[in-house]
């Protein structure tokens, strides 16, 4: 078959832990004191658009501790923006007694491995833990399943619904805002993502797209899986490891050929839209088409 006659899918999470970084070696403020500008709460996975639940800055001295003399502005920026995304809005904020909070940060593109760095007149932090943007964001309840909205990318679309668990999770869907993956010939790229939750994901590809690929189109559109652990594709080898996107890739076998991920069904609509479903285990796989 064709390599040219494939279409994609994926998903993926990125979690970060509150933690305090701090620079390597004191820096002098304008004042003349010496400083540390550190990450008292970590920035997290949002949904565009959305206030960031707040980030806090602590300006310390060369001791580690609070410098509570300084009350001046406090700026965010990116140490890592894959994307080119433009910075967030409400990212100078000014610091009281020494800490900056920042309860108003808000992105507005999509995008996965952002990193900030916190910067005073004369220091700067180390970069944040990374943390992304995503289209839509569902707070999973114990006990209760969950699903998303549909999002879409370039033609390319779908959901994820995430089974019942003994504790609550976060669901997110993204369309867009990741790079194409190496088995990505047309269409864009879903990304769905829960930490603790089996889900199963329903892509659908517009029939434009369909009509793309030569002969009967529907009968040689695949999914483009790709994955932070390597999973079995379908030729039956293990997936390949793509260092530009630091994930494990290749196309999905039929679920009748082996466990998850997989596909479970597929079907063309009345109206020549091609309808994928997938069974994905928990965590954080891609989708592209």
């Amino acid at each position: 078959m064709p390599s040219a006659a494939r279409l994609f899918a994926r998903t993926m999470l990125i979690t970060a832990a509150a933690t305090t970084l701090m620079l390597e070696a004191p820096t002098a403020l304008a004042n003349g004191s010496t400083s540390l500008v550190v990450f008292a709460v970590q920035p997290t996975t949002t949904q565009v658009q959305t206030a960031m639940p707040a980030v806090v800055v602590d300006v310390e001295n060369s001791k580690g501790n609070l410098l509570t003399s300084f009350n001046g502005p406090v700026t965010l920026s990116y140490a890592v923006n894959n994307i080119g995304a433009p910075l967030p809005a409400n990212n100078v904020v000014d610091a009281v007694k020494g800490v900056a909070t920042f309860s108003d940060l808000t992105f507005g593109a999509v995008g996965f491995g952002f990193k900030l760095q916190a910067s005073v007149a004369g220091a700067t932090s180390v970069p944040s833990q990374p943390f992304d943007i995503v289209t839509q964001l569902v707070k999973c309840q114990e006990g209760q399943a969950c699903q998303t909205e549909t999002v879409s990318s370039a033609g390319t679309s779908g959901f994820a619904a995430a089974s019942s668990a003994a504790t609550s999770d976060v669901l997110t869907a993204t369309g867009g805002g990741f790079p194409d993956m190496s088995c990505t010939i047309i269409g864009g790229v879903l990304t769905f993502t829960v930490t603790n939750r089996p889900k199963t994901i329903t892509v659908m590809f517009a029939k434009n797209l369909v009509q793309q690929i030569p002969g009967p189109g529907a009968a040689h559109i695949n999914i483009c899986w790709g994955s932070p652990t390597p999973f079995t594709t379908n030729g039956g080898t293990t997936s390949a490891f793509n260092p530009n996107n630091s994930e494990y890739e290749g196309l999905l076998p039929d679920c009748k050929a082996g466990g998850p991920p997989c596909v479970t069904s597929r079907h063309k609509t009345n109206a020549g839209v091609e309808v994928i479903t997938i069974s994905a285990p928990a965590g954080d796989p891609h989708i592209s088409g």
